[in-house]
């Protein structure tokens, strides 16, 4: 078999009890995509196939050069897969892990451009004794970096100073040094992965209307607003803070090139709303490429052949653009 001299996009096979393998079996046939391979048992597809009465040519490899366009290219993982839609099984849980150590070492190895993790059911993993509240955390431990969740489409590009931790627990997470951080880290990423030269990047809120002065919460003259001071200091082009009920409003959502939010909610709640199926989940931050569907395991909807896979599509296919971004722009640096 000739062997492929375009490196691929890996793909993780994240929870099978959901819709990860209709989407895999949905995506690979697209031509207009990037060249990826999924990391999986086998089996696991085999038998997806036979449920939803598909059929696929599959190409088991050995190599990710091994991958071939118009085959659902498959790497084997060690770990055996049980299988069941609508249903999660913690003994899948070594199998899901090895899946994405997989993926990250051939990164962290430059044999893949850039790996896209399909979703996870957390609560299964975290049962299993998994330490970690989802993708983001792990990513970042795994490549010792500091990384930061941003998600974007056509419209936005959005980031989540905190990501999966309780809403009680937010402010205490919310520092000088963290706000810095993730300026920092978001205006590398705009210029390297994006290509943006000169980022704006605006600064949210955390409490409603901004603190009212204080009387509703301090963090923002306490924490936020010292925060971006320092930084436009030091020459970086933030702006804020802006109330977070009006920073995604119609006169403002298109005057920066991004949006750094104080948590979760406050970040995807909108960038969801506003192009649910064309958002993609990326990791800034890390050594290697990371990019994700924006969406769940829709176990719901899991073998009723209702999932829509263009989430993964824009997600192989951005994080194949931001590979060759990044790679540019390090090369002129």
């Amino acid at each position: 078999m000739p062997l492929n001299k375009k490196i691929p996009i890996a793909v993780t096979m994240g929870e099978p009890g959901g819709i990860n393998s209709e989407l895999i079996i949905k995506t690979y046939k697209n031509t207009q995509i990037p060249n990826f391979f999924l990391i999986a048992d086998p089996e696991w597809i085999e038998k997806s196939l036979i449920a939803l009465k598909l059929k696929s040519e599959i190409n088991i490899i050995s190599c990710p050069e091994e991958s071939k366009k118009g085959f659902l290219n498959i790497f084997p993982i060690s770990n055996k897969v049980r299988f069941g839609f609508k249903k999660s099984y913690q003994s899948n849980v070594p199998a899901i892990i090895e899946s994405l150590d997989i993926a990250i070492k051939l990164a962290l190895n430059k044999k893949v451009e850039g790996i896209v993790t399909l979703p996870i059911l957390k609560e299964t993993l975290i049962k299993a004794g998994f330490k970690y509240p989802g993708h983001t955390e792990y990513l970042g431990e795994k490549t010792e970096s500091k990384p930061l969740m941003i998600l974007f489409n056509e419209k936005i590009k959005v980031a989540s100073l905190t990501t999966h931790i309780p809403i009680r627990k937010v402010s205490e997470k919310i520092t000088k040094k963290s706000i810095c951080d993730a300026i920092e880290i978001m205006n590398k990423s705009l210029r390297n992965d994006f290509g943006i030269a000169n980022p704006k990047i605006v600064i949210s809120s955390l409490n409603p209307h901004g603190g009212e002065g204080g009387t509703i919460g301090s963090e923002e003259i306490d924490i936020i607003i010292p925060s971006i001071i320092k930084m436009q200091s030091l020459g970086f082009g933030v702006y804020g803070p802006l109330s977070a009920d009006t920073i995604f409003s119609e006169p403002e959502v298109n005057k920066y090139d991004a949006k750094i939010c104080m948590f979760h909610d406050q970040a995807l709640i909108p960038v969801k709303t506003l192009d649910f199926y064309g958002t993609v989940n990326f990791t800034a931050g890390l050594p290697i490429v990371r990019t994700s569907p924006d969406h769940g395991t829709a176990l719901n909807i899991a073998g009723e052949k209702e999932a829509n896979d263009l989430s993964l599509r824009k997600a192989i296919t951005f994080a194949s653009i931001i590979s060759k971004n990044r790679k540019r722009n390090e090369k002129r640096t």
